[in-house]
């Protein structure tokens, strides 16, 4: 997608309107071009892109758990300065979750950054991406985001215009600092995953087909023949009907009886169930399309999140998940971090410029698979799996 922006129009000096052409893909799964207000520019339509990415993580199980897995993979243990300074009394550890998991879900995240009188960064907190809409200046570069609790009811919450954070005190009590991945798009996130979004919606629809056939089609359907003539009065023939569904299945369930009318035997009502052929298979097949399809679109090892048949043994098995969990910090978990803690080092630059920010792993990844992001970290050839005696003399003893 390319994007061509210019100033059509200024009308005072907080409003502008713009045009822009913008060239989409012709299978893009979704529009995101931006949608130009008069005050403000949303992520789609009253950022509905926003609301794209959120309903393909709801409704589809195995985008949901790709996601949950990477955001707990680049979280670990939490965030902390190398030089062992205290950074919670800036920002929380739920924060610092939730900041993965908007960098993973939409592509980026967005800080509050609250000043204190001494004109130095007092705390961050992470505000909701999906809430904010930019603020361009003539120039159409970034100065500021409009905050909405709900942009489908702008009238009931009206939007605040906060300033964008730029690391130099100008008299604000908060600002807002944005951080995305990087991408051809001048204003807003894009998830990695964009390519998958069509999948994901694939689960979601064969998830509720399922679930309409559980409730509708598994249940029997009773059709009750009146064949000594048609009732005309609507009232009484419906009373009737009433009376007969009570009986047979209670107040509960009227859906699963048809009572019918009929003025004789060759009128009787009758039940044809059609359904196109090869229903299940389709379903199968859709359904393991959709998991592969989301599983290249996230560039997951399949070992990690759909298992393997090709293992000859459990130690062959080992070896391979340790190589796919190298493989994916190495390509993904270690990147999405840098991007992370680059952006919150913007502000901790200004707080303390001798805090080093790192994400730590857990012990268990540390230990095994050394995929700590830190370059203090020993190097892969010196990493032994299994552990040694504190004693190099000492022989282990053999348990009988």
């Amino acid at each position: 997608m390319s994007t061509n922006n210019k100033a059509a129009a200024v009308t005072s000096t907080n409003n502008f309107a713009f045009e822009a052409n913008v060239l989409m893909s012709a299978f893009q799964p979704i529009d995101i071009k931006p949608a130009y207000g008069r005050k403000w520019v949303t992520n789609g339509i009253n950022n509905g892109n926003y609301k794209l990415y959120i309903d393909a993580y709801d409704d589809s199980p195995t985008n949901a758990s790709i996601i949950n897995a990477f955001v707990n993979y680049i979280y670990g243990c939490g965030i902390y300065d190398i030089n062992g300074q205290n950074i919670k009394k800036y920002i929380s550890d739920e924060d610092v979750l939730l900041l993965c998991q908007d960098y993973k879900l939409f592509g980026g995240y967005a800080v509050q950054v609250i000043w204190s009188l001494a004109k130095k960064p007092l705390r961050i907190e992470r505000i909701d991406i999906a809430k904010l809409a930019v603020n361009l200046d003539e120039k159409n570069n970034i100065n500021g985001y409009w905050y909405s609790w709900d942009w489908c009811a702008q009238y009931k919450y009206r939007p605040v215009l906060i300033p964008v954070y730029t690391g130099v005190y100008k008299g604000n009590d908060l600002e807002i600092l944005s951080v995305r991945r990087p991408s051809r798009e001048p204003f807003f996130p894009v998830p990695d995953y964009l390519a998958g979004i069509p999948w994901a919606n694939v689960e979601g629809q064969l998830a509720n087909a399922g679930k309409n056939h559980f409730l509708n089609a598994m249940s029997v359907l009773t059709v009750v023949n009146y064949n000594n003539g048609r009732i005309h009065e609507k009232e009484v023939a419906e009373k009737q009907a009433e009376n007969v569904r009570n009986k047979i299945v209670g107040t509960d369930n009227q859906s699963g009886v048809l009572v019918s009318f009929n003025e004789g035997l060759e009128e009787a009502t009758t039940v044809d169930q059609l359904s196109p052929p090869e229903l299940n298979q389709q379903n199968v097949f859709y359904s393991e399309e959709a998991e592969r399809k989301l599983i290249v679109a996230h560039s997951a090892p399949p070992i990690l999140f759909a298992g393997s048949n090709t293992g000859n043994g459990f130690s062959s098995n080992a070896d391979e998940i340790a190589t796919a969990t190298r493989g994916l910090f190495r390509r993904h978990i270690n990147p999405m971090r840098e991007v992370i803690l680059n952006g919150l080092n913007k502000v901790f630059n200004v707080i303390d410029s001798s805090i080093e920010l790192d994400f730590e792993d857990f012990k268990e990844e540390t230990k095994l698979e050394n995929t700590n992001n830190s370059t203090r970290s020993q190097d892969l050839e010196n990493i032994n799996l299994i552990d040694k005696p504190e004693n190099n003399n000492e022989v282990p003893k053999i348990i009988e």
